[in-house]
């Protein structure tokens, strides 16, 4: 359901973006909305982070989106002042609507391997005699 949030906030910014040239002129394109190069770069750039958003990877769909957002204000000159509340509040939406949640890979834990048996403490079985090897194994 986030992702589909997200994907509708960047098909806001696409529709924005690429909705407002004029195709009938694309001449004069510039002068009545987004250039259509930057409508598409921008497009293409909104559908990269709804793959990113819809593939649970919301960390690069953030980082795409703040890219997004920082390319958008850093061209506001060339989008029409009547264009540029609604492109910037979607642009600043679609960021500010994805939260980076770091999807944690957790290792398969591998089973123990058994334990080594300890060493067995040292028992005195030479020249002891303990087990009848001749004279007692005292020392004569």
């Amino acid at each position: 359901m986030k992702a589909l949030r997200t994907f509708s906030a960047a098909f806001l910014l696409v529709v924005v973006a690429a909705g407002c040239g004029d195709a009938a002129r694309p001449q004069r394109s510039a002068f009545h909305g987004v250039p259509p190069a930057l409508a598409q770069d921008w497009e293409g750039r909104a559908s990269e982070i709804a793959v990113a958003a819809s593939a649970g990877n919301s960390c690069r769909a953030l980082k795409l989106a703040n890219a997004l957002r920082a390319d958008v204000v850093a061209s506001t000159d060339r989008v029409p002042p009547r264009l540029r509340p609604p492109l910037l509040s979607s642009v600043g939406a679609l960021a500010d609507r994805i939260k980076c949640t770091p999807v944690v890979q957790t290792q398969p834990k591998e089973p123990k391997p058994p334990e080594k048996p300890k060493p067995k403490e040292p028992h005195e079985h030479e020249g002891h005699g303990h087990h009848g090897h001749g004279g007692g194994g005292h020392d004569k």
